[in-house]
């Protein structure tokens, strides 16, 4: 896992649009903290401390709430503007360090082109997997190799390697990945050009008109 970041964060003191507005229009993000040992907390991020995340999913980050306390949490959702794809609400989860977790951690393919290679095109199945750990254990992304994969063949869950102490939480035979034939392109057909149609004058001049 990398290393954990620490966020800037105060409390709100409003829960009104105009505020939420406020908090954004000077670059920060207003959110909420909350947990089995912690109550709903109305925040907001400072917005050059989120910077800080390279990784937008659920990683395991310090909360510096009022420069008084910290709160170990995980970042469960960030909410985006569906135009200029900005942050405009973040929920973290607080936790206990000492307690195990399951969460959902990104599943990379490695190993494709060796696939296609041999004709085949990949599948995926399964894009995150839920894994049980101490918040402090809880990986980045589960990187899967599928190199060896032949087409008609699948990878299955029972073939993750995961990190020490890390435990999955799927049933071993469920299907990651499979590899199947890639279909051949068809050849396009040329459409020959239309001869131009001849057309008697319909006044008897004994012409003939191309059309």
């Amino acid at each position: 896992m990398a290393d954990r970041i620490t966020l800037e964060a105060h409390r709100r003191t409003a829960m009104t649009k105009g505020e939420r507005n406020r908090i954004r229009a000077v670059g920060d993000i207003p959110g909420i903290v909350y947990g089995r040992e912690q109550a709903p907390t109305p925040i907001y991020i400072k917005g050059e401390s989120f910077k800080q995340l390279r990784n937008h999913g659920k990683v395991l980050v310090d909360i510096q709430l009022d420069g008084s306390g910290t709160i170990s949490a995980m970042i469960n959702e960030v909410e985006r503007d569906m135009i200029n794809r900005r942050p405009i609400h973040i929920d973290l989860h607080a936790v206990n360090l000492r307690e195990p977790i399951s969460v959902d951690v990104q599943l990379i393919l490695d190993g494709l082109e060796a696939v296609e290679k041999r004709g085949a095109v990949i599948q995926q199945l399964l894009r995150e997997v839920t894994v049980r750990c101490l918040p402090t254990q809880v990986p980045e992304y589960i990187l899967h190799n599928i190199s060896t994969l032949e087409v008609g063949e699948n990878s299955t869950c029972g073939d993750l390697k995961l990190p020490q102490n890390v435990a999955l939480e799927h049933d071993l035979t469920e299907v990651i990945a499979m590899a199947i034939e890639a279909k051949n392109p068809e050849p396009e057909t040329e459409i020959e050009p239309k001869e131009p149609e001849l057309v008697h004058d319909t006044e008897g001049k004994g012409k003939e008109t191309k059309v």
